[in-house]
């Protein structure tokens, strides 16, 4: 039987599991002796809740409020004054508005949920699937390991913060009332879930009943995700003996043995073997590589971990040009658009690159023609048209784009919107390009010598038909061309609000953004004259390296010490 995992919620559990939240994050909900017998000494249900657990989980692509962490970063840009990256960019969040939802107390009530799952299994000796022998045991490492997951999510978002390996009852306020823990204990308590999680679950399912649950590989990906951002400068020092992040401007630290440790985790995700064979693999060219973003995610070996069905083809009206029936959202920057290389390999700022402003969208990387729509672009039959009579002319008008470019990276262009139909975005949480990088990002921190920085770079960038890196380069200029790889290849995919917090760099790059305007010229090159903008300034202070503390729950705990600037 097909079974959805994501959107299977059976009621009961529903009820006997969700939260009240009168008292805060941590209260236990009210459940009875009778529910939890019933659920529980099933398998059948306790499966459902389990299945439920994944549900909660927010999406990689919608994570901002059902819309693009994109356009909190300098990547793009939202159409509409309500959408929460605009409260990003003005400054106007706080600890009493959090643009992207309250995840602390959604993240502790999925916590707790995997408490109680792992809690009740052992009270009540939940029995096995009778017709699938083993299958509880892997329900209990994914559990382990969406307990990992909601407590990273927790980590990057505030840092150090509680950790909860069980259920807490309302009258325990030693409990209620714990502080927080350091970033780098967070690190292994997240650890130390994977680990267990790794033991029980498979190396792969069958995508056709089993789409989208823990794997192995997924494990994996989580150590190294955590182990990279502990390693970088926003916590290599802090984290060892503070929740708090070192958020001093210009404080660099670095610490070659956590980089080490995160680069061995990310080379573990790339050599995992199940029987001998490789599990994993780079999509083999640029065109594949756009397909796994579309209608063969689920079949695609660069695939780790998905978020079922996060969205449906309304997210292609969210971010397709107005002229096409779209809301012309995630609008891209022109700071992202000149960080594609020319297809000689050499950055647009260089004298021998061969860019020239008067044609500034010719003989660029080949990423850029699959991942942005341009003026003059051609999409579902026709040429883009952002100049100022055209029909997705750049405005500031209501569903057009602020920047005069649209996003084409994760959109389908088989897509009508408005009309029906059942195309389902299954959004990538991780995928072996980012392992790829992370190690090669890591290694050039501790083993800057090592030809393997070199080779992965390399693999990505082959892949995608742009010219290799060149030998020779020194660690620093290394890793500006890893970190500018990073945004090219992972745009969209919610890592670049991340990757400038740990790197310590959006007091540069949070600043402004810039767009760019066509105006019909016809003594110009293609009859266009292109003039740079600038869209917005953008408030940034330091505080903004991390994300404060919801405040009613520094009110209801004593100990919980709110986050530094807030």
């Amino acid at each position: 039987m097909k079974r959805n995992i994501h959107f299977t919620i059976f009621l009961l559990s529903a009820l006997a599991l969700l939260p009240h939240c009168k008292k805060g994050f941590l209260d236990r909900a009210a459940t009875t002796q009778q529910q939890d017998v019933d659920i529980f000494t099933s398998f059948a249900m306790t499966d459902q809740v389990v299945n439920n657990l994944y549900s909660k989980m927010r999406g990689t692509y919608t994570y901002l409020g059902g819309y693009n962490m994109g356009s909190a970063t300098d990547e793009a840009k939202d159409a509409s004054n309500w959408m929460g990256s605009m409260r990003f960019n003005n400054g106007s969040w706080s600890g009493n508005d959090n643009p992207i939802g309250n995840t602390w107390r959604d993240n502790y009530v999925a916590i707790r949920q995997a408490n109680t799952i792992l809690e009740n299994v052992a009270r009540f000796n939940t029995p096995d699937d009778a017709n699938n022998p083993g299958t509880l045991e892997i329900r209990l490492g994914e559990v382990y390991y969406l307990r990992a997951h909601f407590l990273m999510e927790l980590m990057r978002q505030f840092g150090g913060v509680i950790i909860v390996t069980k259920s807490i009852e309302q009258t325990d306020e030693v409990a209620l009332n714990k502080p927080r823990s350091t970033y780098d204990e967070c690190v292994a308590q997240v650890l130390a879930d994977c680990d267990e999680a790794f033991k029980r679950v498979r190396y792969t399912y069958d995508p056709n009943t089993e789409a989208g649950r823990v794997t192995k590989g997924a494990c994996l990906a989580l150590k190294a995700r955590i182990l990279l951002f502990s390693a970088s400068p926003l916590w290599a020092n802090a984290g060892k003996t503070s929740f708090l992040a070192d958020i001093t401007p210009g404080s660099m630290p670095s610490d070659p043995a956590k980089w080490k440790k995160a680069a061995d985790a990310a080379k573990a995700v790339i050599d995992l073997k199940d029987g001998g064979n490789t599990v994993y693999g780079l999509e083999p060219t640029l065109a594949a590589r756009q397909d796994m973003f579309k209608s063969k995610t689920l079949q695609s070996r660069e695939v780790i971990f998905v978020r079922m069905r996060e969205a449906n083809q309304d997210y292609d009206r969210y971010i397709f040009p107005k002229g096409y029936g779209g809301w012309s959202g995630c609008a891209p920057a022109q700071e992202l658009v000149d960080d594609y290389e020319m297809n000689n390999g050499l950055p647009i700022d260089d004298p021998l690159s061969g860019y020239d402003d008067t044609r500034p969208y010719t003989n660029r990387d080949p990423r850029f023609y699959s991942d942005i729509l341009y003026n003059g672009a051609n999409w579902k039959g026709r040429q883009v048209e952002t100049y100022a009579t055209g029909r997705d002319k750049q405005s500031t008008e209501t569903d057009h784009t602020r920047t005069g470019y649209f996003t084409r990276k994760l959109a389908d262009e088989a897509i009508t919107p408005g009309q029906s139909g059942s195309r389902f975005i299954h959004g990538i949480n991780y995928r072996l390009a980012e392992m790829y990088l992370s190690y090669a990002e890591a290694l050039n921190e501790c083993e800057p010598s090592n030809s393997d920085v070199l080779t992965y770079v390399n693999l990505i960038r082959t892949r995608a038909g742009q010219q290799p890196l060149p030998a020779g380069l020194s660690q620093q200029e290394m890793r500006k061309r890893i970190q500018n790889e990073r945004r090219i290849e992972l745009c969209f995919e919610n890592h670049r609000f991340w990757d400038v917090r740990r790197w310590k760099i959006a007091e540069a790059t949070q600043k402004e953004l810039w767009g760019m305007r066509p105006v019909i010229d016809n003594a110009a090159p293609g009859g266009f004259r292109y003039e740079r903008f600038k869209v917005e300034d953008r408030l940034w202070r330091s505080a903004m390296y991390v994300i404060p503390i919801t405040t009613d729950e520094t009110l209801r705990n004593p100990n919980l010490k709110q986050n530094e600037g807030w």
